[in-house]
């Protein structure tokens, strides 16, 4: 038995020109060459080939010529048709293009006739020969497959019935066309099959048993018996009728990921109860799908390619009318009992066809399985499944893996220089995308890796429009790119010369579409006898610390403010100064306590005023001085005023030094004077106390007073003297 195992297809495009008949009487001969070459004397010997449901045929065809073809290479690409007659139709025809030819020009066929043998397929099986990269965005796989046909110039008809999801990313990743396509219709339960015309054939897509039908006056096709005598056997008939199941898988389970929906249960199965293997499960990782409605669908899907092997029917029969994608309903002898209304689905046949005129060895061998009286006969091999039975392809087409990684560059509208949406995703332009387009419509929204991606925490850092980055796949599928990192080349180059600063580490910004030199930047520079620490902001800097921030410095600070300056405490504030502390102000020196003040100088203080001085205290002023106090008011003077109390207390000297005059006023409190030592106080003009109230002056040692002058006592009231002893010299 002869099958030609047929898996993959080319579209070859045919070179336009004429259909012509052979030379010959036409009238007599059931295969009828036509061509669109320039050759003109072929006639038709035998046909072997296969042609099943989503998948390209293959036709073997033997032509002979009188003559040696001129030039047979010539062929190749052409439209070569073979017309077959006697059948329940007109002609049925069967058409491809030729895709190999091959011939002995020493040698003729039964010493007159020159023979070639062409290789005849759809002009599908060209996209076999476009390997390559491209990029869908927001399209649905009948859209993708339509454009990919159309661009290719190939025939089809669209009569699918399912709706299909929107794919918001799809790529055609280092696969042939016709890997690209068929693995998308594999995926999403898309098949196909061909309609032979006169010097065309047109690829029909189909998802659906609805979507068949049954060829013209081949809608009840008989079986007979072997047994019968020739006579009695119709023109075209079935005479080998097998019945074949399978066991299949019970479940086909699918999962996938969404980061958008990252908690989301996209788990899905299916169960199939006929012919299953109880607890036999395939679990596909990943499903290539965002919403469990999705996975639903396609676990359906892969159920039902698993389904339609599990019950089929193969025969043998001389029907030319039979075609893959076509159904039957098998009519049955009177002498045998069984359902003859079963309606079939054809998904395969084998074709073995010559002309009486010219024996072939290959359809000899094929015809040793026909029944007796009928070797003249051409036999056509099929496979059928009932037509109720819904028919998907094998998902036998492997989904591209990305290897390794890739670079790209970083895409967005041209008048942009960061380009990013919430998630903090980007678009590039891959290296293999051979689109002029530059901007951000040849790429979909690619994720960044980062090195923390918490809930409103992490590290972010956008790579920016131009830049080149180092490209991962999730699961090494094209159709999910992952920016996993960025890369330097000629016209982005480090921030700082290398291998000059080799030692120094750090990370440098720029402000959006400024120049170089306006960045923010921290270095850490790990040069022996140079190690070092640099931060610089382009503009504003913040810092904000939610409790203690500590700060040893072992060497030297220093801090410059070319503007304002603001600092503001909420608790208390200690400042420890081991050594000198020199404040220089050259404006003014604004100094504002809400509440009480305390200094204390354990050492001098001198304080040198050029201008003038005023105090002015609502509350209590304490000032404790352990040692020397002096105070020199050169030109101006010094006024204080006091609303409450003062208190002064020295335990040293106090030394005052008045060159004008001295005003003390008291509104409101009195004044207390305590001096444990000595006080002493010179005054080179008069000395005047105006007391309103009562004077109290209590002395424990003794009490003296000079006077060089006359000394006066007067008193309003009583003069009284408390004396043990009164003594007046």
């Amino acid at each position: 038995m002869l099958y030609s195992n047929l898996y993959v297809f080319l579209e070859l495009q045919g070179v336009c020109g004429s259909f012509e008949r052979v030379q010959g009487n036409i009238m007599d001969k059931q295969y009828i060459v036509h061509s669109s070459s320039s050759e003109k004397t072929l006639y038709f010997k035998s046909l072997t080939g296969t042609e099943k449901l989503s998948s390209p045929y293959e036709f073997e065809i033997q032509l002979l010529s009188e003559k040696r073809l001129s030039d047979p290479i010539s062929l190749h690409n052409t439209n070569l048709t073979i017309e077959i007659k006697g059948g329940a139709t007109s002609s049925r025809y069967l058409s491809g293009n030729i895709e190999k030819i091959s011939y002995s020009p020493f040698h003729k066929y039964d010493d007159r006739l020159y023979l070639y043998t062409a290789i005849v397929r759809p002009n599908l099986w060209n996209l076999k020969k476009l390997l390559g990269y491209g990029i869908w965005q927001d399209k649905t796989v009948p859209e993708i497959i339509s454009e990919v046909l159309n661009k290719a110039g190939i025939s089809f008809t669209n009569q699918l019935i399912e709706k299909y999801r929107t794919w918001e990313y799809c790529v055609k990743h280092n696969e042939t066309d016709f890997d690209f396509i068929h693995r998308l219709m594999e995926h999403e339960g898309i098949y196909y099959y061909f309609k032979h015309d006169m010097g065309n054939h047109t690829m029909i897509l189909v998802d659906a048993p609805q979507s068949h039908e049954s060829a013209p006056n081949y809608e009840k096709i008989k079986y007979i018996n072997t047994t019968d005598t020739v006579k009695k056997r119709p023109t075209e008939y079935i005479y080998n009728w097998n019945i074949s199941s399978i066991t299949i898988p019970h479940t086909y389970s699918l999962d996938d990921y969404d980061f958008r929906k990252p908690r989301a249960k996209l788990y899905t199965t299916n169960q199939t109860q006929n012919s299953a293997v109880e607890n036999s499960d395939i679990f596909i990782w990943p499903g290539h799908y965002i919403k469990s409605e999705q996975g639903q669908f396609y676990s359906r899907v892969r159920q039902q390619a698993s389904e339609a092997k599990s019950e089929l029917v193969d025969g043998i029969g001389n029907v030319l009318g039979m075609a893959p994608g076509h159904t039957f309903t098998l009519s049955l002898p009177h002498d045998i009992k069984g359902d003859e209304h079963n309606n079939y689905l054809i998904i395969g046949t084998h074709y073995a066809l010559y002309d009486d005129a010219y024996p072939s060895d290959t359809v000899d061998e094929l015809a040793n399985d026909l029944p007796d009286g009928d070797r003249d006969k051409n036999i056509i091999r099929f496979d059928a499944i009932p037509a109720s039975t819904p028919w998907k392809p094998s998902a036998i087409t492997p989904w591209p893996k990305v290897m390794g990684l890739e670079t790209a560059i970083v895409a967005g509208p041209n008048d942009k220089k960061i380009w990013t949406d919430k998630y903090g995703r980007i678009k590039v332009k891959f290296r293999w995308d051979r689109d002029d387009k530059q901007d951000d419509s040849r790429s979909c929204w690619i994720r960044v890796a980062t090195q923390w991606a918490g809930w409103r925490y992490g590290s972010v850092c956008i790579p920016r429009v131009g830049e080149e980055v180092i490209i991962s796949f999730v699961n090494g599928d094209p159709d999910k790119p992952l920016v996993i990192g960025s890369t330097y080349n000629d016209e982005n180059m480090p921030p700082w010369e290398l291998p000059q600063y080799e030692a120094r580490v750090g990370i440098m910004s720029n402000t959006e579409g400024g120049k170089h030199d306006q960045a923010s930047y921290l270095f850490l520079d790990d040069k022996p006898d140079n190690e070092s620490i640099t931060i610089h902001a382009e503009r504003d800097m913040s810092i904000s610390v939610e409790k203690n921030n500590d700060v040893i410095i072992h060497g030297g600070s220093c801090t410059q403010v070319d503007e304002n300056q603001k600092n503001t405490v909420g608790g208390n504030a200690d400042f420890t100064y081991q050594k000198d502390h020199t404040i220089t102000i050259d404006g003014e020196d604004s100094l504002t306590v809400q509440s009480g003040r305390q200094e204390t100088i354990n050492g001098g203080l001198e304080t040198k005023i050029k201008g003038g001085r005023k105090t002015k205290i609502d509350g209590k002023d304490l000032l404790t001085l352990k040692n020397g106090r002096k105070e020199t008011i050169s030109d101006g003077g010094l006024e204080t005023k006091i609303k409450g109390g003062r208190k002064t207390e020295i335990e040293g000297e106090d030394s005052l030094t008045l060159k004008n005059g001295r005003k003390e006023t008291i509104s409101d409190g009195g004044l207390e004077t305590k001096i444990k030592g000595g006080r002493k106080a010179e005054i080179d003009g008069g000395d005047t106390h105006k007391i309103t109230g009562n004077l109290d002056t209590e002395i424990s040692g003794n009490w003296a007073q000079k006077a060089t002058g006359t000394v006066t006592l007067k008193s309003s009231g009583v003069f009284s003297v408390n004396s043990t002893l009164f003594k007046i010299d």
